[in-house]
């Protein structure tokens, strides 16, 4: 082998080695034609929903609170004989509430809603209130000797020479206790809506135990002046009705805006249907002392929001 033939092989042998060391270089499962396969991503389960009870439905019963006009022991002792009527009339549970102070009732009507449902019996102040706060509709009224309400009278002495609400000012007057409706709350209204200063009339107040007591006590100038519902004179010579106010309705059931319209219709058409039965009534005379309920609305209303405007009073601050 010449020289110059032996330089060419080694020349050679070098340009191979340069080749392969320019080649890329492919990962062996490229190389083998093998792809990894990409899974598919999984979901991860969302927490349970708890099933929502719709009121009404076992579980979940309407709350139908009402200040009872007899004895609290016997509209307790009938208040499971009504749910079980209203559930048979209506389909819906319903669990009366007794309560001491309407108040209460306005306080739940307005703390109702759509999944928690609260009815409630309401007077006059109450109404106006859950008016004002817009917490309710009237559906229903009681209604007691062929009418839906009472007024009330202020009276003075037959043998008085105040004559007039102007001259209460500085008198001395009988109520029941300082929460009576017809007593106290009433002559409070009325001496506001006569512009007249509420802290100087009455100036004095004389607590009295009976209506009968209070009617005695202003006849024989024990006291200027009292408050009484207007029924209860019917037979008294002996004093002078000075102020007769409107009808104050003896009680009005309000249902809340968020209470569906079927359970209202279906609600308020068992409660009617329960007073007008002869076997059931006496189960809701232990609450309302009704002779039949009759249906209500904003309407019936007006002269009573009317006297209430005229008083000044703001009644959703009363309400909270």
């Amino acid at each position: 082998m010449t020289l110059s033939t032996f330089i060419r092989l080694i020349l050679i042998g070098m340009g191979v080695l340069a080749l392969a060391a320019c080649r890329s270089e492919v990962p062996p499962e490229a190389a083998a034609g093998v792809t990894e396969a990409t899974l598919p991503p999984r979901s991860t389960p969302l927490p349970a929903v708890p099933t929502v009870i719709p009121p009404g439905a076992e579980g979940n019963a309407i709350r139908m609170v009402v200040r009872p006009v007899g004895p609290a022991a016997d509209a307790a002792s009938a208040a499971d004989d009504f749910e079980a009527a209203v559930l048979e009339r209506s389909g819906l549970v319903v669990e009366v509430q007794l309560m001491e102070r309407y108040a209460e009732g306005l306080a739940a009507l307005c703390a109702a809603t759509g999944e928690q449902v609260s009815v409630a019996w309401l007077n006059a102040p109450t109404y106006a209130a859950a008016l004002a706060r817009n917490c309710g509709m009237p559906v229903l009224q009681v209604e007691r000797d062929g009418s839906t309400g009472a007024a009330g009278s202020i009276i003075v002495s037959a043998n008085s020479r105040r004559s007039g609400l102007q001259q209460l000012t500085g008198s001395t007057f009988c109520r029941l206790g300082y929460d009576d409706f017809y007593s106290w709350f009433v002559p409070s209204l009325v001496i506001r809506a006569n512009g007249l200063d509420a802290a100087n009339t009455p100036q004095k107040i004389v607590e009295q135990d009976t209506t009968a007591a209070l009617i005695q006590a202003v006849a024989a100038g024990e006291c200027d002046a009292g408050g009484v519902p207007a029924d209860a004179l019917e037979d008294s010579d002996s004093v002078t009705v000075i102020a007769t106010t409107i009808p104050f309705p003896y009680a009005v059931l309000m249902m809340p805006v968020e209470m569906p319209l079927g359970q209202r219709l279906a609600l308020a058409e068992a409660l009617k249907g329960i007073a007008a039965s002869s076997a059931d009534a006496v189960l809701l005379r232990t609450l309302l002392a009704q002779d039949s309920l009759k249906p209500a609305t904003t309407e019936d209303f007006t002269e009573l929001m009317d006297f209430m405007s005229s008083t000044r009073l703001d009644f959703a601050q009363l309400g909270n």
